[in-house]
């Protein structure tokens, strides 16, 4: 007999664990499992969704690409072969032709454990059936029948899907009535051969995380960009944020029209998969004048000088004539219970533009009048500021290092910003940043707007474009008094004369005594139909009106490419253009077959 057994039946003693062997044993157990939490956790979280954010161009090393690890979310909607489509016209045309509404397909749901929707977020899709028939009501042909049932399933099919933004769901679901509102006051059915588009927001990805966003800008161009697409009826297929997963080609064929940017295209050079120029358009806030040609980012170089100017959309009109202007849709602030008699509640107190202010530090390379301004508009009114406070930039500390008497507000939602601009007198901007679209968001809710005038025009450091700019928004400097004022920084009676011209409007309205002389009846009429309606010279151009038809236009002018479209690059840097714009024979890309 061997063993435990013949040690027991010898009367040896059977050896026990002491302390130490317990102690030792425990601790390192503790340890083991710390090791594997830590781990786990690394697994799980996304590095890109927590470093320091910065508001420039970022070069991104792309390395090649293996097949998605997590399929985007693609819908498809059969379309009957049997369905009339027409474009888009100012009058409406009776239809006797009955409507066969397409079979919906949707892909399966691919979970995946970074999924950064909010579970709380309410899902604005359950109102669409209802809010559909609705507006129904006041249809008057059949065409607009399709064409509203066409904008519901497209609605239903985007936001069932994957979008990681909560700001831009929010912002759809808060204007998805006005969105639809908007379809049945012009006449539109989508061309036959255009049925789905893909929707690719990686340079806002990568800039600006899809988690904590302090800069809003793009994302509401992007979110937009998705409501007016699908309110033209059109099967949106937004791609997920995923680190060095895109688009292939095969994700290319499955669409009619990409919508992505430079940071889009470079990394489909990177994967070999690069977005089919025949029908890619791109987001370019800035522009692309083509005479920055030496830049291994956004110069007009190969493949980028493969998207012709006229394919980038710019958020400011008519800044660049040789890009297609896009903008932004601001949502005016009429509800059906508002008249011009009955005017929202407003308070004499100033909005600071952007959530984040690095420029507000002289240390930082920017203009002393940056602060200064900020300093006297306090003299004016009360201001409040909706800083992001998790920003790298400590934006907080700088505003009350330079302004203490700046109220900071953590104002993050749609709603709560709309709130805060709808029941404020001015949205006051201090220089930077540039072209941000907020600004027309608060003239559509009634809000006065001031800007500073730049002493020196600039030309913007690493960005495409060599033309000068004058202000923080161009196109404001064409809105006139006294809807928005565009001032000199550095004449500070000038400015103080602005604010008094601003409060003497505002409490022709909202003051105690509103006793106006019977010469200034008019421009009294104007003010309460700006803080009723936000109307004021120029608003169609940032209205959801003009955007959607904007976006029909895009769509309509998704066509191959030709020589022609090179025209103006062509004398001036032909080494640099495809063969095709020089004239010769190419098999065109993304051919609409």
């Amino acid at each position: 007999m061997k063993g435990p057994a013949a040690r027991r039946a010898k009367g040896a003693e059977v050896w026990k664990p002491g302390f130490t062997d317990w102690a030792f044993c425990t601790v390192f157990s503790m340890v083991l499992s710390s090791v594997a939490a830590v781990f786990c956790v690394k697994t799980l979280l996304d590095p890109s969704d927590f470093g320091p954010q910065r508001p420039h161009a970022v070069r991104v090393r792309i390395e090649p690409t293996a097949p998605p690890l997590v399929e985007p979310v693609l819908v498809t909607a059969p379309v009957s072969t049997t369905t009339t489509w027409t474009s888009w016209t100012s009058t409406r045309t009776s239809d006797t032709q009955p409507f066969q509404a397409p079979q919906v397909a949707r892909a399966p749901l691919h979970p995946d454990r970074r999924s950064l929707q909010p579970a709380k977020d309410a899902n604005c899709q359950v109102e669409i059936p209802k809010l559909a028939a609705e507006l129904a009501k006041g249809l008057r042909s059949p065409k607009d029948q399709a064409a509203l049932d066409l904008a519901a399933e497209a609605w239903k099919r985007l936001l069932a899907g994957k979008i990681q933004v909560a700001y831009m769901r929010q912002r759809m679901c808060s204007r998805m009535k006005n969105w639809l509102e908007t379809l049945t006051q012009i006449s539109w059915m989508p061309q036959g051969r255009v049925r789905s588009v893909m929707v690719w927001p990686q340079a806002a990805y990568l800039h600006f995380g899809v988690t904590r966003v302090w800069s809003l800008g793009e994302y509401a161009q992007w979110a937009d960009l998705c409501a007016a697409l699908a309110t033209l009826g059109l099967e949106v297929t937004l791609w997920p944020f995923q680190r060095k997963t895109y688009p292939t080609v095969r994700h290319y064929q499955s669409v009619q029209i990409v919508y992505t940017d430079y940071n889009g295209v470079h990394a489909g050079k990177g994967s070999n998969a690069l977005p089919p120029p025949d029908k890619t358009w791109l987001l370019d806030t800035f522009g692309t004048d083509g005479t920055v040609v030496d830049n291994d980012f956004f110069g007009r170089v190969p493949p980028l000088t493969d998207y012709p100017l006229h394919r980038f959309l710019t958020l400011a009109p008519g800044y660049s004539s040789r890009n297609t202007f896009l903008g932004v849709a601001a949502v005016a602030g009429r509800s059906d219970n508002t008249s011009i008699a009955s005017l929202p509640p407003r308070t004499w107190q100033c909005v600071l533009w952007s959530k984040v202010h690095p420029w507000l530090a002289e240390s930082n390379g920017f203009p002393a009048y940056h602060a200064n301004l900020l300093h006297e508009y306090t003299k004016h009114c009360k201001v409040i500021a909706t800083v992001d406070a998790k920003d790298t930039y400590k934006t907080s500390q700088l505003i009350r290092t330079c302004c203490p008497e700046v109220e900071i507000r953590d104002v993050q939602s749609p709603q709560q910003f709309q709130s805060l601009l709808r029941s404020s007198a001015v949205y006051v901007g201090v220089g930077e940043p540039l072209i941000a679209p907020s600004c027309f968001e608060a003239l559509s809710l009634g809000t006065h707007v001031v800007q500073p005038h730049f002493p020196e025009h600039r030309t913007l450091k690493n960005k495409p474009t060599t033309e000068n700019w004058t202000s923080q928004h161009p196109f404001l400097e064409q809105v006139p008094e006294p809807f928005a004022f565009t001032v000199n920084p550095l004449d500070l009676e000038a400015l103080t004369s602005t604010f008094r011209s601003l409060r003497r409007a505002f409490d022709s309205i909202y003051g105690v005594n509103q006793a106006v002389p019977k010469a200034e009846a008019s421009e009294v009429s104007a003010l309460r139909a700006f803080y009723a309606f936000g109307e004021y010279p120029g608003r169609d151009e940032f209205s959801t009106r003009g955007f959607l038809k904007r976006v029909a236009g895009t769509v309509e002018g998704t066509r191959t490419l030709e020589a022609a479209d090179w025209d103006w690059e062509r004398q001036r840097h032909p080494m640099q253009l495809p063969s095709r714009a020089l004239g010769q024979l190419r098999t065109p890309e993304g051919d609409h077959s």
